[in-house]
């Protein structure tokens, strides 16, 4: 087909097998974590197995992709969307290995959220063709064909994972207070842990933030001769930017705790889920490739 790689039946075959596995296996393991949460404490080193396993399953599927086109995957809806699953998953796992097995309940948070970002990967393609979110094979467009592809588009997939994990986080803290009540609830982390970690998931996130603005830019002068051109990716990431930046301001210099700082945190996260998928559906520009 004009415009599309040609690969062979088994790659894909390979490839598509890997990605349904992982799939699944994900769902598995966050079934694992929901069942550790609400009290099951057995369950929490097998769930942290089960991830595992998913995320090993999920590498192999980004590694036969990436044979597959003869690039690395992170152009598209679909492969970004992959890859930034999988730095979610892997952020996760180091945090949850740091801990040495003592507490799991981040991971009944992270993955539904996973579990949620595959799903608008795998089902909105069967109903809708509006962008570029199906799994077809594209070969790179001149323009991305740079060294700064790898670096921006991966500064920007780990930035991403990071909030994502922030925002996990800013869940458990808004349970944790609301509903002291609910046994559930008791299993979960005190506030001011659920803070701290939510703190660093978001700074890390912040450092790379900055990276992919910076390096965008550099790009971007080297491509069309400017540095900022108000396109909606733009724009978006950078109020994305700017949202964390305030929290993390507020929280060093002027000691913000509690339910503001949480809520800036959520209202960061719903930026980033709009410059990844609402531009995409509403808004265009020369971002329209990825």
């Amino acid at each position: 087909m004009a415009g599309y790689l040609e690969i062979s039946p088994l790659g894909l075959a390979v490839e598509n097998i890997l990605f349904t596995a992982a799939a699944v296996a994900y769902l598995v393991a966050t079934a694992g974590y929901l069942t550790y949460v609400f009290g099951l404490k057995k369950f929490g080193p097998l769930a942290a197995y089960l991830l595992r396993f998913s995320f090993l399953l999920h590498t192999a599927f980004l590694v036969t992709r990436t044979v597959n086109a003869g690039r690395l995957p992170l152009v598209g809806h679909f492969e970004f969307g992959n890859v930034f699953i999988w730095a979610c998953v892997l952020f996760y796992l180091w945090g949850e290995w740091r801990l040495q097995g003592k507490d799991y309940s981040v991971g009944a948070f992270l993955t539904p959220l996973i579990v949620l970002y595959l799903g608008y990967l795998t089902v909105i393609p069967q109903l809708v063709e509006k962008i570029n979110i199906s799994r077809a094979h594209k070969p790179l467009q001149p323009v991305l064909q740079s060294n700064w592809l790898q670096v921006h588009v991966s500064a920007s997939v780990l930035g991403y994972a990071c909030f994502s994990l922030a925002f996990a986080v800013a869940l458990m803290w808004l349970l944790k207070t609301w509903l002291k009540d609910k046994s559930f609830v008791r299993n979960l982390p005190e506030p001011q842990i659920l803070e701290e970690y939510m703190y660093r998931a978001s700074g890390l996130g912040f450092l790379f933030q900055s990276i992919m603005i910076i390096t965008g830019a550099i790009w971007a002068d080297t491509s069309w001769g400017r540095y900022w051109g108000w396109d909606p990716k733009e724009v978006w990431a950078l109020i994305t930017w700017f949202i964390f930046a305030v929290y993390l301001h507020a929280r060093f210099t002027r000691g913000w705790r509690g339910l503001r700082t949480v809520l800036l945190v959520i209202v960061g996260w719903v930026a980033m889920v709009f410059t990844w998928v609402g531009v995409a559906w509403l808004l265009t520009g020369i971002h329209s490739f990825g």
